[in-house]
């Protein structure tokens, strides 16, 4: 019998799956092989109240935050983007690469149990080490805001000689147990879907406390990169979702835009 991992993804079993709106239209594709999954949906045509889901088992071209490569083996990982339309200024969506971290957290211990933790802004952690991140990309159509949002999770994945921090898998730190990358998806898609009209609602404040409940970095010294030679400690988040950090004894805000942040060793 094949391990779960050795599945290839089945369209009609994620749909099956999916708790959605009934007011939501849904579009999933799965390809074997692709540059990348947010490319793609940043080329295609994006509508109001539908969700354009692209999945693949590899990306040849995977994007990570600030240009840089998310590695994608083939049949190991996660690779999920998801675009919509919204009626919206890209303004209102400041924070919302937490709200999708804290979906990403809400379906591993509503289906594994798997309690993660959040890195500000985008990043995903396990017992210290990373196995996921989130990219959102956005552009302007006809005075509306085409948004796709991007998940990398590393699931069954045991090595890889190119990724250049410490990085951990679902795997790896539960080799026991049975993941079903299919539910795991649509767990995923039905959490989002869940708060995504909440969150353009209420923005990020609304989120703000279960955040602080998962953030990994709250009173950690980190290197930040725009105060490389400072002591550094990273603080508590703010309603629009920037960042306080403590700049050599002075408090500064800081959005995610503006800076990267390593954990201290």
């Amino acid at each position: 019998m094949k391990d779960v991992n050795q599945k290839r993804l089945n369209q009609e079993k994620i749909v099956s799956h999916l708790n959605l709106n009934k007011n939501l239209r849904v579009n999933l594709e799965i390809f074997d092989q692709i540059d990348s999954t947010n490319s793609y949906l940043l080329k295609k045509e994006q509508s109001i109240n539908t969700l354009n889901i692209c999945v693949a088992e590899m990306q040849t071209k995977g994007k990570g935050r600030s240009g840089k490569i998310w590695e994608s083996p083939k049949n190991s990982n996660i690779y999920l983007s998801i675009g919509t339309l919204l009626n919206k200024d890209i303004s209102e969506l400041d924070g919302f690469s937490i709200l999708i971290a804290l979906n990403i957290c809400r379906a591993l211990k509503n289906i594994y149990k798997i309690r993660a933790k959040v890195k500000w802004p985008n990043d995903l952690y396990l017992k210290g080490k990373k196995f996921g991140g989130i990219l959102i990309e956005t552009k302007v159509v006809n005075n509306k805001l085409a948004l796709v949002i991007g998940i990398g999770l590393n699931v069954f994945m045991k090595s890889n000689e190119f990724i250049d921090q410490e990085w951990t898998s679902l795997h790896i730190e539960n080799p026991l147990l049975k993941i079903n990358r299919d539910l795991l998806i649509s767990e995923i898609i039905s959490e989002i879907s869940k708060d995504l009209p909440i969150f353009l609602k209420k923005g990020f404040k609304f989120y703000k406390r279960d955040f602080e409940k998962l953030n990994i970095l709250k009173n950690k010294k980190v290197i930040v990169s725009n105060y490389p030679s400072s002591n550094c400690i990273a603080l508590d988040v703010n309603d629009d979702g920037s960042l306080n950090l403590l700049v050599d004894e002075i408090k500064r805000k800081v959005s995610s835009g503006e800076v990267s942040l390593k954990i201290q060793k």
